[in-house]
């Protein structure tokens, strides 16, 4: 039977954390030169306005994700004009950080070898569609994904479980047959995990010293250049899982 492999984008397909780092720096500096701002203050700021927003909208909206709207508020917050500085401030950070990914190393190959084992492979992620599209198409990995699926489209975020049951729906699978890869526990693991799929941890050292981890026994992908270890988790963790599972 053909299985089905969902990966997150973010810190698993790519460091986002490193691309993340120089896309606020950017902005950071940005609102030094335009309005004399500390950076400390820029990032205390703008990291309250993403937690307000999420209690304005909820967090199942991925219009929380949308920095056009974070710039905005925070160019009222200080009192500058909306316009012309909230796209000035937005293409800096995603220009920034979309040239600053760096792929994850050996990721290539193993999406290349699941897709040549007769896998449907894809990437399901939380995020806007067209940034989440801009980076897969940035990466190169457009030939190698045969979908790409987002919150946005879903309606709703990670760790519901509906946003992994719409994933296995428009696949075309049941969800025993598949498996979501992902670097966040909660998210990615758990919330895969409670719809009925196998999620797997992905997690490199970097990630492992700034996120949280997995508990012993858990299902771990450390390095993608571990090609066979890697497939042997996918292909038995199937029966492992589900039949601990009952």
């Amino acid at each position: 039977m053909r299985k089905a492999v969902f990966f997150d984008l973010d810190n698993t397909l790519y460091s986002y954390d490193n691309a993340d780092d120089a896309a606020q720096k950017a902005v950071d500096e940005f609102c030094a030169r335009q309005f004399g701002l500390p950076a400390e203050f820029t990032e205390r700021r703008l990291h309250e306005i993403m937690e307000l927003l999420i209690e304005e909208m909820g967090w199942r909206q991925a219009a929380t994700h949308d920095r056009l709207i974070r710039f905005s508020r925070f160019l009222q917050d200080i009192g500058q004009p909306v316009f012309p500085y909230a796209g000035m401030m937005y293409d800096i950070y995603w220009d920034t950080l979309i040239q600053n990914m760096t792929p994850e190393k050996g990721v290539y190959r193993f999406l290349g070898e699941l897709e040549g084992r007769g896998y449907y492979v894809a990437c399901a992620t939380n995020m806007l569609s067209r940034i989440q599209y801009r980076k897969v198409q940035k990466l190169g990995m457009g030939s190698l994904l045969e979908d790409l699926i987002t919150s946005a489209e879903v309606c709703t975020e990670k760790p519901d479980p509906e946003f992994f049951g719409f994933c296995v729906k428009k696949a075309g699978f049941k969800p025993e047959e598949c498996v979501y890869i992902g670097d966040n526990y909660r998210l990615d693991v758990l919330g895969s995990r409670e719809a009925g799929l196998l999620g797997i941890l992905y997690q490199t050292p970097e990630l492992a010293a700034r996120h949280e981890g997995a508990g012993p026994g858990e299902a771990v992908i450390r390095d993608y250049s571990e090609l066979e270890e890697n497939l042997r988790l996918i292909e038995s963790g199937y029966e492992t899982f589900f039949v601990n599972k009952t």
